[in-house]
């Protein structure tokens, strides 16, 4: 059987011919069968119109499913994060019996009473210490919370999912969805592109299969986008509640309450 040269080290799967390979191709006038199998297959290649172009768009569609599964779990989490903060009214009395120590503090050192405190005050609480250089202020929230109401001392039970690392921010997130909506965009407008220039009638079965996956996809990322949406809701009324500033980045606001969570119980567990 004839072959026709081929670059060494190509994985023909990966391979896209260049202009050369179709011009070469192309002039070859003798029987296809009696060239190699990888000739054949490259002739084909040949034929195929915007091949690279196609490629590109079954390799995005082959990520997308997946990225979108990858994308699924993690705002998922976020939004257990958020209703549990939202609805854990332990933990606002926890922080009602630190606003009341610190202005018990303040009216011993001649300050003015404060109205409340950043979520970001919570992570120095272990920094302020007394005469016993031991004795910090979180380990003073801890006593006088076992002193008056030792129920509260459980409330990291109800913020179970702020015993991990938080992760991705709700920021990034979105991000990320919206990565995924330009594209599917793109590809469904190389989609209406190639109707309009009958691109579309050169390999009608591709094209039925890109249509199908479009379909599917818009419907998966449509109800991933509501999810998305949910978890930018959920965690704006979180920052309206304790009083944040809009701007204020979920990752770093969820690390300092998992901070927070993690210095409490060792304080919790130094006292009993």
């Amino acid at each position: 059987m004839e072959t026709i040269d081929m670059p060494s080290g190509i994985k023909h799967s990966k391979y896209v011919p260049t202009m050369e390979d179709v011009e070469r191709y192309k002039s070859y006038k003798g029987p296809v069968a009696e060239l190699h199998i990888v000739d054949q297959y490259m002739m084909e290649m040949c034929n195929i119109a915007y091949l690279s172009t196609q490629l590109d768009l079954l390799l995005t569609l082959r990520e997308l499913p997946i990225s979108m599964n990858d994308l699924q779990p993690l705002i998922n989490q976020k939004i257990r994060m958020c209703m549990q903060l939202y609805y854990c009214r332990s933990f606002v009395s926890v922080l009602e019996y630190l606003l009341a120590i610190g202005n018990y503090l303040n009216e011993n050192a001649g300050k003015e009473k404060a109205k409340g405190f950043r979520l970001s005050s919570l992570t120095k609480l272990v920094q302020l210490r007394g005469t016993d250089k031991k004795f910090t202020l979180l380990h003073a929230l801890v006593e006088q919370i076992m002193l008056h109401e030792p129920c509260l001392a459980t409330f990291p039970q109800e913020l179970a999912e702020f015993e991990t690392v938080p992760g991705a921010s709700i920021k990034g997130l979105t991000a990320e969805v919206d990565v995924l909506k330009n594209e599917l965009k793109k590809i469904t407008q190389y989609r209406k592109m190639s109707k309009k220039k009958n691109i579309a009638a050169q390999n009608p079965n591709f094209f039925k299969d890109l249509k199908m996956a479009i379909e599917k996809y818009n419907a998966d990322l449509s109800a991933l986008t509501k999810t998305c949406e949910e978890m930018k809701k959920l965690y704006s009324d979180i920052l309206v509640k304790f009083g944040e500033p809009a701007d204020q980045d979920s990752q770093e606001l969820f690390g300092l309450l998992c901070q927070f969570v993690h210095d409490f119980k060792r304080a919790h567990a130094e006292a009993v």
